[in-house]
């Protein structure tokens, strides 16, 4: 059973065709939001508690919360669950093919026995990745139309490229012990992958090696930081890079003065 931690609404209606609904799995429940077509930011939570054992279970538990805290989820614009993995790998479409799942993550040395696949048509790949398919069917029985992908995918398809036409950008998203990496260089998305470490010194070693790896050196070059990102965290990969700041997700405005108080870059992934 799922319990809500944090809620802050927007009293102003929309229409269910004018939002969107974004959903963040985590082990431990999942957080969610609702964004306008016109990017105004109208709700977010978390939800917390452990997922039940059965797809059943899980089913109720969704379909309970959602009522719990006055939200319908039918008649979204559009509506996805971001699925966080810790082992990603991009195939060309060419070359893609459903059967060969856990082998394409047999090459990176991965030997995880659950598999999904995201086609991503923006970069005309499919990420294949590890994670819970039972658990990620049942969120989506729970609430039909729904989308799954992982954090790749959402990064890859935030719209970022553009503002990497004028210097290489690079898009770092922290969680507990590992960094998502997304870079981007002359509009294009050129790079994406999970990295674990054992120290925020690692964390800089590993930041600064796909810096360097990638092309991504130049005197323009950005970094954006979201996820679990604190002071000391920033300030430690600030010199390396010309610009850097925190990344707050795609939205542009709310209309609750309570959204002030909400650390938008730890959840850019639905914002």
């Amino acid at each position: 059973m799922y319990r809500c931690k944090t809620l802050i609404v927007t009293e102003k209606e929309f229409a269910s065709s004018e939002k969107r609904l974004s959903i963040c799995l985590r082990s431990n429940g999942f957080s969610f939001s609702e964004v306008s077509l016109s990017g105004v930011l109208l709700t977010f939570g978390e939800a917390e508690g452990m997922h039940a054992t059965s797809m059943t279970g899980v089913m109720a538990d969704v379909k309970a919360f959602f009522a719990s805290v006055g939200i319908r989820p039918l008649g979204y614009a559009s509506m996805e669950l971001i699925v966080l993995s810790d082992e990603n790998v991009w195939v060309p479409d060419e070359l893609y093919s459903p059967s060969a799942n856990r082998q394409y993550l047999k090459l990176v040395g991965s030997s995880a026995a659950t598999v999904m696949a995201t086609p991503c048509k923006q970069l005309g790949s499919t990420a294949v990745y590890v994670a819970s398919e039972s658990l990620a069917t049942a969120f989506k029985v729970a609430l039909p139309g729904l989308s799954v992908i992982n954090q790749h995918v959402k990064l890859a398809t935030m719209g970022l490229e553009q503002r990497s036409m004028q210097h290489p950008l690079l898009v770092t998203h922290w969680r507990v012990d590992v960094i998502d990496f997304a870079a981007f260089r002359d509009g294009r998305y050129t790079y994406g992958n999970t990295v674990s470490f054992g120290s925020d010194s690692e964390a800089q070693f590993h930041t600064v090696e796909v810096l360097k790896s990638f092309g991504l050196e130049n005197t323009n070059t950005e970094l954006l930081m979201c996820g679990e990102v604190g002071r000391e965290r920033f300030a430690l990969l600030r010199p390396y890079f010309p610009v850097a700041s925190l990344y707050t997700g795609t939205h542009t405005s709310f209309l609750n003065p309570a959204f002030k108080t909400l650390h938008t870059y730890k959840n850019a992934l639905i914002l």
